[in-house]
């Protein structure tokens, strides 16, 4: 076998190494059960990319950098339709797939071209396969484990501009040192020997996937600790929310108190009908506050309390169904959180509607054999999109913004408990079990 024969990676390499690689990515973060269609998807590109790279293969160095920006955008196309991701996602996990599969196809030809010329001629299409098999299996399985890893400790990244660009500069680099040597044989870093290209190649391409990953898990890293440290905020906000109302709510109780023994006194020293009538009709309406939000736990009578006057200044009705009692196994804080964050983004959506007969919110806490059911259901004629059965925020900057839904989440993973929304002939619901101990 000639040195010149097996200088280049045959196309078909990278085509299954490409394919390889965003497969991988796809199956991590496709949410979907995948279905026949997406099995053929899969088929399909897998052909489409073989045979480009067959068509492709020894083209013209003023055609490289065309047919490579190509494959790239038919890659990033198939993730883009497989994964809910962003073009900003998108092109993220792009900058991995491409340098993963540089790395396994180098490194896969790397071994061939050391053994070729060991290995009789009629077993080196077997070699060929066989060592394909075995290099992509595990290199592609290690990654694989990894991502899956990665994704336990963030499930949607909220990426910048910026860190977009600092993969894409990475990757950039990775590709043009690593195929520095089939441009120019004559450059200072660059090798005319094929067994120097080779480990060139192979090498950066292995210290670009290390120093991506190594990227990524900053990226996380970071983002853990600011949702960490925002949902911790927004807990600690709602309650000192609940501290202020119940300092109120108790001074409106001392002048309610007063209040009644008033009324009583002015009652007793009136001398005519018509004065004893308005008096006793004060009376009746101050004693709807005296049973409104007494649900069987301080908290959330606070809580609702000022919830409820809220929604008063905004034309909102809030009808409630609860018994409070339930709620003796959780926190302060977290009840405060859970129910401060639910009725906030319902209030935040129903004031929105211009007819104030819509402007509804209905809050249940109540039993359901053994475990605690609590919902708020809300009128909303928006189009929300959802994921996992979380809704996802509308709003432009994503990394500031749904972190209400978060905050609930977390609530109710702490006490064992799952959270769904859904949008039910424009009601929108947020249905909550969590188990009674």
């Amino acid at each position: 076998m000639k040195g010149a024969e097996i200088l280049n990676t045959p196309g078909y390499y990278y085509a299954f190494a490409y394919w390889m690689s965003a497969f991988v990515i796809i199956f991590i973060y496709h949410d979907k059960p995948r279905q026949k269609k997406h099995w053929a998807g899969d088929a399909a590109v897998f052909v489409i990319l073989q045979v480009f790279m067959y068509l492709t293969d020894g083209v013209a160095k003023f055609l490289f950098i065309p047919s490579m920006l190509l494959i790239i955008f038919l890659v990033l196309l198939y993730v883009r339709i497989n994964c809910d991701f962003t073009l900003r996602e998108t092109g993220y996990y792009g900058a991995t797939v491409l340098i993963n599969a540089e790395f396994a196809a180098s490194l896969c030809w790397q071994i061939y071209y050391n053994f070729a010329f060991d290995i009789p001629k009629d077993y080196q299409v077997f070699w060929c396969v066989g060592e394909m098999v075995l290099v992509y299996g595990l290199i592609y399985a290690a990654i694989y484990f990894l991502e899956r890893h990665l994704r336990k400790d963030i499930e949607e990244l909220r990426l910048t501009g910026r860190e977009l660009l600092s993969v894409f500069v990475i990757a950039l680099m990775v590709y043009s040192v690593s195929n520095m040597s089939y441009v120019d044989t004559e450059w200072l870093f660059s090798s005319a020997m094929s067994r120097d290209i080779f480990i060139i190649r192979t090498l950066t391409d292995f210290c670009g996937i290390c120093l991506l990953y190594a990227y990524h898990i900053q990226v996380r890293a970071m983002q853990m600790r600011f949702e960490m440290d925002t949902l911790q905020n927004i807990m600690e906000m709602q309650y000192k929310s609940y501290q202020m109302s119940q300092d109120n709510i108790d001074m409106v109780n001392q002048k309610y108190h007063d209040l009644k023994h008033q009324i009583t006194l002015l009652k007793a020293e009136t001398e005519t009908q018509k004065s004893v009538e308005y008096l006793e009709q004060m009376e009746r309406e101050i004693k709807s506050y005296e049973a409104q939000n007494k649900t069987g736990n301080k908290v959330l009578d606070a809580v609702l309390t000022i919830k409820s006057m809220a929604c008063q200044g905004k034309g909102i009705e809030l009808k409630c169904v609860v018994e409070g009692d339930l709620l003796f196994f959780m926190d302060d804080m977290d009840v405060s959180a859970l129910f401060g964050n639910m009725l906030d983004n319902a209030i935040e959506s129903v004031e929105k509607l211009p007819d104030e007969r819509m402007r509804l919110i209905r809050l249940y806490v109540v039993r359901e054999k053994q475990f605690l059911r609590i919902c708020t259901e809300n009128y909303c004629t928006e189009q929300i999109q959802f994921k996992k059965g979380m809704p996802v925020t509308t709003k432009k900057d994503k990394r500031l913004h749904g972190f209400g839904m978060k905050s609930i989440q977390t609530t109710v993973r702490k006490y064992d408990g799952s959270v769904m929304a859904a949008l039910n002939s424009n009601w929108f619901e947020v249905k909550i079990l969590i188990p009674i101990p």
